[in-house]
């Protein structure tokens, strides 16, 4: 990997990080003030960073994260944009159950780099 698909790379290590570990409000760093995230079903996008900060916010109050591993990314730049994807295994338990759930998806993230670094300007996930 080139040293910026390291630098992307990490940033997105250390935001999954961050939300697993419960820590939401480090999240919205990783994010452009008008970034959008588009969820697996389509239903309703998400506009600007508060929103998806909240969305992590509702999560981690919902839910449990017992395990998150990131698997087979791929990170292709072009000049100031970026994209990056990568499956992950996620394991949690929502509050209101005791079994645990246990997802696959894909992760599509679309970076500018600006003065302020590289920052995530659309979001989606799939799943597998």
């Amino acid at each position: 990997m080139t040293d910026e698909q390291v630098e992307i790379w990490n940033l997105i290590r250390e935001s999954n990080r961050a939300w697993v570990s419960g820590a939401a409000h480090e999240v919205g760093s990783l994010y452009d003030e008008h970034a959008v995230m588009v969820p697996p079903d389509f239903a309703k996008r998400l506009e600007g960073r508060d929103a998806i900060v909240k969305s992590y916010e509702d999560f981690i109050h919902h839910a449990r994260t017992n395990f998150f591993e990131e698997q087979e990314h791929s990170i292709e730049v072009f000049g100031d944009l970026a994209l990056v994807t990568y499956r992950f295994l996620v394991r949690y338990t929502l509050v209101s159950e005791e079994a645990e759930r246990e997802e696959t998806g894909q992760e599509v993230l679309a970076l500018r780099r600006g003065p302020a670094g590289w920052k995530v300007l659309w979001r989606t996930q799939m799943p597998i």
